[in-house]
């Protein structure tokens, strides 16, 4: 894979879409989703919708048998292709309402951080299950407009239409039979986890004010991460991610 870019296609840090070189909060967010969705992917022909930069569809493609990275931004997409080279990765221009891929052409579709950026929701995912094939498997993200806005009080210019836990989650079933949905936000925390203990459960004990409380999940997720298929879904697997240096 080539990392460097030449000079006519370095895209400018405007905020709109998430860049390798940040660090942070949103460098922990991004990066999870897509290690995360990399096991998912794994032999399969995936889709990453609005693939931008085209960090993470090369991620996906170090165990996906091809993957296609769509952005409806020419720039973008020019960039995706002078840094990421390899021979089961291909970027092309398109628009969530309008894939440019043929009927039943994935197995995956894997849409993070797309949908609050749009209004075309029905639209999209029409596109999604015309793009999958019987069976297949969309692994979607979606900030909830109460931990992510109205609690924080701010407002993503760039968010054109952000839905609430809620209506995330009744948008995605009413399109799939199946949908499990996660939380995700960023932790300041001591992890015990298991090790080499499959099966065994994790829990969330938050400490505030000198009380402990014992809850069911991950409790207030500033995002939400659904899976969803007509057909079988994988295990929902907690997960932490670290960045180290």
């Amino acid at each position: 894979m080539n990392n460097t870019a030449n000079q006519s296609t370095e895209l400018e840090a405007t905020g709109e879409r998430f860049l390798p070189d940040m660090q942070g909060t949103i460098a922990l967010e991004h990066l999870h989703r897509y290690a995360w969705a990399k096991d998912l992917a794994a032999g399969k022909v995936v889709l990453d919708i609005a693939c931008g930069e085209g960090y993470g569809s090369a991620l996906l493609a170090g165990t996906a048998s091809q993957v296609y990275g769509v952005d409806m931004a020419p720039d973008a997409i020019a960039h995706a292709k002078a840094v990421y080279q390899r021979s089961n990765l291909k970027f092309l221009v398109g628009r969530c309402a309008g894939i440019p891929l043929p009927d039943g052409a994935v197995d995956l579709v894997v849409s993070f951080e797309t949908i609050e950026h749009h209004t075309e929701h029905e639209a999209m995912f029409a596109e999604i299950k015309r793009v999958l094939r019987p069976g297949g498997l969309l692994v979607m993200s979606s900030p909830d407009k109460l931990e992510y806005t109205e609690r924080t009080n701010h407002a993503n210019p760039y968010h054109v239409k952000e839905l609430y836990a809620e209506e995330f989650q009744r948008l995605v079933e009413r399109h799939f039979s199946r949908v499990a949905v996660l939380g995700q936000r960023v932790l300041y925390a001591s992890a015990i986890l298991p090790h080499c203990l499959p099966g065994t459960a994790v829990h969330y004990y938050r400490g505030e004010d000198s009380a402990v409380q014992k809850v069911h999940g991950l409790m207030r997720p500033c995002y939400q991460v659904a899976i969803a298929s007509n057909g079988a879904l994988p295990s929902a697997v907690s997960s932490l991610f670290e960045q180290l240096g």
